[in-house]
């Protein structure tokens, strides 16, 4: 993964506030998809990874600590800083394979990479609610749904589930900083753009059973 600067900002497209079944949302609950609670989204900006020089590098640490918490139903919930010092040092952005070791040693948990993997089999993944981390490049996203101007370089983020209702996408991006939010709300086609980009480069934990 490349590496992310500047200061990040809520994008202007209203992301939040849509339902599909087995969802609720609110001030007072905490939402859910396919009887699974949604985690808060973490932020890879505090993370301050030694070596980095004040890059944000910890993307895919960040996307896996969203893909196991929501696989685990909350139980196994860590910040991205956490799975990172888990692995041997790299300043810079780690790769599917790294966060599968780190995956292994933080939640004891598998993290599956699929090979050959096209449009179809990410979109009956979503539409299961199996969540997903997804990798490409940032500058494929329309800035209106990015955090930052800065974009030419590789970038991962957690998708959880597709909406039934509006086909649109629950996205958690590592660069958005509001770590009150439960992932936001994406158009399918933005998000099937971005996986194509880097060749569908994708990993997921299998969900815990219920």
């Amino acid at each position: 993964m490349g590496e992310a600067s500047g200061r990040a900002r809520r994008p202007s497209a209203r992301l939040d506030a849509e339902g599909t079944p087995g969802e609720r949302s609110g001030n007072t609950l905490q939402p859910t998809a396919f009887d699974r609670k949604l985690p808060r989204q973490d932020w890879e900006g505090d993370d301050f990874t030694p070596g980095a020089g004040g890059h944000y590098v910890t993307c895919m640490d960040t996307s896996v600590g969203r893909d196991v918490a929501y696989a685990t139903n909350g139980k196994v919930d860590k910040d991205g800083r956490v799975y990172r010092a888990s692995i041997a040092y790299d300043p810079d952005g780690i790769t599917l394979q790294q966060a599968r070791s780190a995956v292994d040693a933080v939640a004891h948990r598998s993290f599956i990479i699929p090979v050959a993997w096209n449009d179809s089999a990410v979109v009956r993944h979503l539409n299961k609610g199996m969540g997903l981390v997804i990798t490409g490049a940032y500058d494929t996203i329309p800035r209106e749904y990015r955090y930052q101007p800065k974009a030419d370089f590789a970038h991962a983020m957690f998708a959880s589930h597709r909406s039934m209702g509006s086909g649109n996408v629950r996205v958690w991006d590592a660069l958005n900083p509001n770590t009150n939010d439960y992932g936001r709300w994406y158009p399918l086609p933005v998000i099937l753009a971005f996986i194509r980009s880097l060749g569908y480069a994708v990993g997921y934990v299998p969900l815990d059973i219920l």
